[in-house]
């Protein structure tokens, strides 16, 4: 039963890249990813040294940044990976910065900020006051950080996945 098991999950393995096109099938425009990322930043480093800012202005921008985002993926300049990620940065600007006065949604909002921040920087999340703020922005941060170099190591990335899968594929012809 045990030899069964495990050709079966050798076989799952080898046909995985297969039916998922394989590593790579997505091109993606670097120049592109990175200036949604680095208009994210500057938006925000701007607004912190100026002191303006308010709801309003965060989500005009973050509606605008999503804009950019979704023309670049359908126009193939960004990948399904990139996008989702990049998405999700701006889905959490907006809940940090959504005003609840009832407190009806914190519970909600909590949620989402503890798992980013565990999941990013491997904290607790803080829950309230500025630590909490301080712990969300710079998780956001370190995000934007694992966004470029996610981008930077694509080639990397590619290379390293077509020599596991061809690793793989050389011991599973071996063993069968």
């Amino acid at each position: 039963m045990l030899k069964k098991s495990f050709a079966l999950l050798v076989l799952v393995v080898l046909a995985v890249p297969a039916l998922a096109g394989g590593p790579g099938s997505a091109p993606v425009d670097k120049r592109v990813g990175n200036a949604l990322i680095d208009a994210v930043g500057r938006t925000f480093h701007d607004l912190a040294v100026s002191g303006t800012g308010g709801v309003d202005l965060v989500n005009t921008a973050v509606e605008g940044f999503m804009a950019d985002a979704r023309k670049a993926r359908e126009a193939g300049q960004i990948d399904g990976v990139f996008f989702a990620r990049y998405s999700r940065i701006l889905a959490i600007i907006k809940i940090a910065v959504a005003p609840d006065p009832q407190g009806i949604l914190v519970p909600m909002f909590d949620d989402e900020l503890r798992r980013f921040v565990r999941e990013v920087l491997g904290d607790e999340y803080k829950g309230s006051g500025p630590a909490a703020i301080g712990q969300v922005a710079n998780a956001i941060a370190d995000e934007l950080i694992n966004l470029r170099l996610y981008l930077d190591d694509i080639e990397t990335k590619e290379k390293l996945r077509k020599d596991w899968d061809e690793k793989l594929s050389g011991q599973a012809k071996k063993e069968g």
